[in-house]
């Protein structure tokens, strides 16, 4: 038999191999993330999601990546950090609805009250005084300004009960509820994608507020594009912002060939230590 053909049968045989691999390499992902999702006990959740990881499985990448944000995030939940000259923190970890099968039953259980907040379901006082507490600002006679929303029902209906709050509980404090008027309707921004993120401003500052330390109150911190620019407003208006509290952050996803190597990289560090 000639060389060059006995090659060409080679290469093929290895291109099949490679193939067949290559599709139980998919396989087993599939089913180790099914295994993940099905999984009642963390230690398993996160067994078979490294797993499924190992695999090359993509949405398993994610859910690993949602179950330890530690390892990805550089902002953590009431640890404050600088932004645009300002502190900020965020009660906890949003993660947005077309994830909702990712997550386990605690950040589920965040994203419902977090949404509720948004609805005006829950009135956010728990968040605002770990929030308030968590800053490393003197907060004594501070007022209480919150971000506008895309019309002025959802205004009023999201923020009303922490006005309550502030203008009850909280005397060193006072409250801008009506310093904002929100005359128009606009697109959520949280309904945009990438590029189409274009902020619409639909409000206007009536109150006086020169001369005023500002807290800003919101409900998702992601890009924080509309923290800017309602920062820039009020201080155009003569207040002074001194911080911003947020009842969630968006959790970021790192590429995924990042994820893929970390897992692996633990994986041999694990079987050359002969740990679990």
């Amino acid at each position: 038999m000639e060389p060059r053909l006995v090659f060409l049968i080679l290469v093929g045989i290895a291109i099949g191999l490679s193939c067949l691999a290559g599709y139980w390499r998919k396989k087993a992902g599939e089913a180790a993330f099914a295994a993940a999702l099905l999984a009642d006990k963390v230690e398993d959740r996160d067994r078979h999601c490294r797993l499924a990881v190992m695999a090359g499985h993509r949405d398993a990448c994610r859910m690993f990546c949602f179950a330890h944000p530690d390892f990805y995030e550089d902002r953590h939940p009431l640890k404050p950090f600088r932004f645009r000259g300002i502190s900020v923190t965020f009660y906890g970890n949003y993660y947005p609805s077309r994830y909702k099968r990712l997550l386990d039953e605690e950040q589920r259980g965040f994203c419902r009250t977090l949404y509720a907040f948004k609805e005006g379901e829950n009135h956010g006082i728990d968040f605002f005084k770990a929030c308030m507490a968590a800053l490393p600002v003197d907060t004594t006679s501070c007022h209480i300004m919150f971000m506008p929303c895309s019309n002025w029902i959802k205004y009023g209906q999201r923020f009303k009960r922490l006005d309550w709050y502030i203008t009850t509980h909280r005397k060193e404090l006072t409250s801008g509820l009506y310093d904002v008027d929100v005359h128009s309707e606009r697109e959520s921004l949280h309904e945009c994608k990438g590029s189409e993120r274009i902020l619409e401003r639909n409000y206007n500052i009536t109150g006086g507020i020169k001369g005023k330390r500002i807290i800003i109150v919101d409900d998702v911190f992601t890009s924080g594009q509309s923290l800017t620019d309602y920062k820039e407003e009020i201080e155009r208006c003569g207040g002074e912002v001194v911080a911003a509290i947020f009842y969630g952050k968006t959790v970021t996803v790192p590429p995924l060939f990042l994820i893929k190597a970390h897992v692996w990289g633990g994986h041999i560090i694990r079987a050359i230590t002969h740990e679990p």
